[in-house]
C-alpha cells in the first residue's frame, strides 16, 4: 500500500479496510486478521493498527468478541455522521488544515416560516451566521447558524471564523441535553452550489440539526449544513 504523505496512516489503513468490508472481501460476521497479521501487512506498529481499527469500530463496520477476536459487522453503515457533528474535528483527524470564511452575521426577528424551520421562538431575535468552510483554499462545506438570544451568552462577541463545536461543547462544557439531525440528498443547485463549486448533475447533503440545552431543553441553536456528496479530498469518496 503507497501512503499519501498529507493524510495520517492509521486513517488510510482506516479506509482501505473499510473498503475491503464494502467490497466484500471481508465478509459480515467473519473474523478479520491479527493485528500482527495487519501489522505485516502494511508495515506499521501495533498502536498504528489499533488506533485504525478502533475508529473503525466506532464507525459501526467491525465489532469485538472479548478473547476471540474483532469481526466484520456489516458491509455498509449508510451515511458517516462525522462531519456533521464537527467538520473541523473531522478534517484535523486526517492531518489537513480547515480555514472558514464568514460571508454574513446579523440579527433577524424570528418569523412563523423561521420559527417552524429552527424551533426557535416566533417573534425573538436570534443571531443569523452564514459562513464557507473550506480546505486548500476549495470550498467543502457552508453552515448557516440561527443561534437562539435566549443563549446570547455562548456567542457574544465570538469570532465566527473560528470552530463553534469545540468552543461550546469542549471549552465552555455546555451541556447538550437533545439533539436532532437529519439528512437529505438532492440535487445541488442555487446559490449553494455556486458557494460549493459543484458541477452540474452533481448531488449535494443537507443535514438540519437543532441542539438544545439545560434542563428546559431550550434551543441554543439550528444549523443548515450543505457538502457535496463526494468528498474525496478528505479520504470520503462517498457518504453514502
Amino acid at each position: 500500500m503507497d501512503y499519501k504523505p498529507a493524510i495520517p496512516v492509521y486513517i488510510q489503513i482506516k479506509e482501505d479496510i473499510i473498503n475491503k468490508i464494502r467490497l466484500g472481501i471481508w465478509k459480515e460476521n467473519e473474523k478479520i486478521p491479527s493485528e500482527f497479521k495487519l501489522m505485516e501487512e502494511y508495515r506499521v506498529g501495533r498502536g498504528t493498527v489499533r488506533e485504525a481499527i478502533k475508529l473503525i469500530i466506532d464507525e459501526g463496520y467491525l465489532y469485538i468478541k472479548k478473547g476471540i477476536g474483532t469481526f466484520v459487522a456489516q458491509k455498509e453503515v449508510g451515511i458517516s455522521i462525522e462531519p456533521f457533528v464537527s467538520l473541523t474535528y473531522f478534517i484535523k483527524m486526517r492531518g489537513l488544515i480547515i480555514t472558514t470564511k464568514v460571508l454574513e452575521k446579523k440579527e433577524l426577528i424570528v418569523d412563523a416560516e423561521l420559527s417552524k424551520q429552527t424551533g426557535i421562538t416566533e417573534n425573538t431575535k436570534c443571531l443569523f451566521v452564514k459562513r464557507l468552510r473550506m480546505l486548500e483554499e476549495r470550498p467543502i462545506g457552508l453552515e448557516v447558524f440561527h443561534f437562539s438570544y435566549n443563549q446570547e451568552k455562548y456567542f457574544k462577541d465570538y469570532d465566527f471564523t473560528n470552530a463553534i463545536s469545540h468552543y461550546l461543547f469542549e471549552e465552555l462544557k455546555v451541556s447538550v441535553t437533545k439533539m436532532n439531525m437529519d439528512f437529505e440528498i438532492v440535487m445541488a443547485e442555487g446559490e449553494e452550489k455556486e458557494l460549493l463549486q459543484l458541477e452540474d448533475k452533481s448531488k449535494m447533503i443537507i443535514s438540519n440539526r437543532i441542539v438544545n440545552v439545560n434542563s428546559q431543553k431550550e434551543i441554543l441553536y439550528h444549523l443548515k449544513f450543505y457538502c457535496s456528496e463526494q468528498l474525496s479530498k478528505i479520504g470520503i469518496d462517498k457518504f453514502l
